[in-house]
């Protein structure tokens, strides 16, 4: 009797066993399917996030360029030298003038323009004599008008520059023009150190500067393909974010305008993520969630979750902490920042730190050796400062501190003779004779010398501005009833 009901129930057992394996089948293909969306959604959500927080990051570059171009233009464009020649119209002492301030200034071009705006010398060309003065950014300079601005310069391209008015009892008698372009990958090269994502410049649809690779050199000179974003950026003047193939590879990437202070569109920014590492892991998954039972499925979907932490964790990370040195950068800085304006009881000491010389070690000893004194500083600030102070990199060879609750002007004095004292290193040059490393500190005090951020720092560069006129290897804090008060130096 049994047998017997066993092979009368046989069928209807196999067919509900069949029904269901193919349920379980069919449940966890569409389980897979709408985790992967959500997930898809949820990733793209949150990389859209972290590259608007990245175009803070290129702002904020961007910014100190023009910060540092417009301090070194004012000091050199009051030079006696270049006062003199511009009067007498000596031709080599302005050739040489030119040369001396593009290197003392790091940066790739300098001109030097009479009153009329007729190019008398080149630091980076021996041409001179044409007229560039037409252009409305040295219109506002022949005017008496110092400017700084992004601009397209005939024999530079797209670039960051500034003009400053020199004059002489009075009278102006020309314009010193000096800045940096965007063709050297200067900038592009600091953005990927700092954030680690690659980036492109676009002088309109013509990519001018790139990290990214193409049959092993960079991608310079080739077109942007995509009709869609040459549409939302260059035209409509709108950012533009999404999934786009870069020869044969797709990134993630966030494209917005290059536009000048006038309001110009002069091309397009772009920063990016590859998608190749997600999209295998994506395979992975869906494999392995098509071959095996819910709760396979629900632990799938879990290390979904887990893979989806891995893409977006590391990308965090790449928005607040400097890629060389492995300390906080800006955007990581003023972050930390809020949360130590808030809970701080009492006072707090705001420090930025310049590098003296840094330009010559990576000239003379290479960029490596250059990269070693920056991880050095990094550390020496490290050890210098307690463990709730924010010790960050802004980019280039500035560093920033900020210690809460910190009241005494002489622990301040204390701990900045100890860093100076450790900081300095000398170096054996290939040629002959030696490279002294140095810094200098300017300081402010919260909230005495500034109650925000902004206004804080300020303070702080107004102090570092009197430490590099000083000289090398000093500090100065300010002083708000003197503005500039010199209150020690390493070397006295």
């Amino acid at each position: 009797m049994y047998s017997r009901l066993l092979r009368l129930h046989t069928p209807t057992l196999v067919t509900h066993m069949t029904v269901l394996v193919v349920g379980i089948i069919l449940a966890s293909m569409a389980f897979f399917f709408a985790s992967t969306y959500f997930m898809r959604q949820g990733f793209e959500d949150q990389v859209h996030g972290e590259l608007e927080t990245m175009r803070n990051v290129v702002e904020d570059l961007l910014g100190n360029i023009r910060i540092r171009l417009v301090r070194e233009a004012s000091l050199l464009a009051a030079s006696d030298k270049l006062c003199n020649a511009l009067t007498s119209r000596d031709y080599a002492t302005l050739k040489t003038f030119a040369q001396n301030a593009m290197f003392a200034a790091n940066a790739s071009f300098t001109t030097i323009i009479d009153e009329h705006g007729i190019v008398l010398a080149r630091g980076h060309s021996s041409k001179k004599g044409d007229d560039i003065g037409q252009q409305p950014f040295l219109r506002r300079a022949l005017d008496g008008e110092i400017t700084v601005d992004l601009v397209r310069l005939h024999n530079n391209g797209l670039s960051v520059a500034v003009a400053v008015p020199v004059f002489v009892s009075g009278h102006q008698v020309g314009v010193l023009l000096f800045g940096d372009a965007f063709r050297t990958n200067a900038f592009v090269d600091e953005v990927k150190s700092v954030t680690s994502l690659e980036m492109s410049i676009f002088d309109q649809d013509m990519r001018i500067s790139t990290t990214i690779l193409h049959d092993g050199k960079r991608a310079v000179g080739t077109k942007l393909a995509s009709q869609e974003v040459r549409q939302a950026v260059l035209e409509d003047k709108l950012p533009y974010v999404g999934d786009m193939p870069v020869f044969g590879r797709m990134y993630y990437s966030l494209y917005w305008p290059v536009r000048s202070d006038m309001g110009n569109t002069l091309g397009i920014w772009v920063v990016g993520t590859q998608l190749e590492d997600m999209e295998r892991a994506s395979h992975r998954i869906a494999f392995a969630c098509l071959g095996s039972t819910l709760v396979i499925t629900v632990i799938v979907s879990i290390l979904g979750i887990l893979f989806f932490r891995s893409v977006v964790n590391p990308l965090e990370r790449k928005a607040y902490v400097d890629g060389l040195t492995g300390i906080t950068n800006r955007t990581g800085f003023e972050k930390s920042l809020k949360r130590a304006f808030v809970k701080q009881s009492g006072k707090g000491a705001l420090f930025i730190i310049d590098l003296d010389d840094f330009k010559d070690v990576n000239d003379n000893l290479g960029h490596p050796e250059g990269d070693a004194v920056l991880i050095h500083t990094a550390h020496m600030l490290k050890t210098v400062f307690r463990g709730t102070d924010i010790v960050a990199r802004l980019g280039g060879d500035e560093f920033i501190v900020y210690a809460p609750d910190m009241e005494s002007v002489d622990i301040v004095m204390i701990k900045l003779k100890h860093f100076l004292e450790l900081i300095q290193k000398t170096y054996d040059l290939p040629g002959g004779g030696r490279l002294t490393v140095t810094a200098s500190v300017g300081v402010a005090f919260f909230p005495a010398h500034g109650g925000t951020y902004k206004s804080l720092y300020n303070s702080a560069d107004v102090a570092l501005y009197a430490a590099k006129k000083k000289g090398k290897n000093h500090y100065v804090l300010y002083d708000d009833a003197t503005h500039m008060a010199a209150l020690g130096d390493q070397t006295s």
